[in-house]
């Protein structure tokens, strides 16, 4: 089980070896090895579980300033249109 935190972590990873293969010669020696780290990383964030660490209920992002992504927004912020 990972954390959110950790999770994320691992997309920016992939993100990052992903722009370092676009950047990579079609003749790098080490491009079926980078193709092959990328496919498997996403493979692991797929089959991994995420540990919710922010809220089990709807109640909980209402008492707070939060949005459903769980971002806590400034105290005078709304995040109700028509407020």
């Amino acid at each position: 089980m990972h954390s959110i935190k950790q999770f994320c972590d691992k997309i920016d990873s992939i993100k990052s070896m992903a722009d370092d293969l676009r950047k990579t010669p079609p003749s790098d020696p080490n491009l079926k090895n980078k193709i092959e780290v990328i496919q498997s990383d996403c493979l692991l964030v797929a089959k991994g579980k995420v540990d919710r660490e922010y809220f089990t209920n709807i109640n909980d992002y209402e008492k707070n300033n939060y949005d459903y992504s769980g971002v806590d927004h400034p105290s005078g912020l709304s995040i109700n249109e028509d407020e």
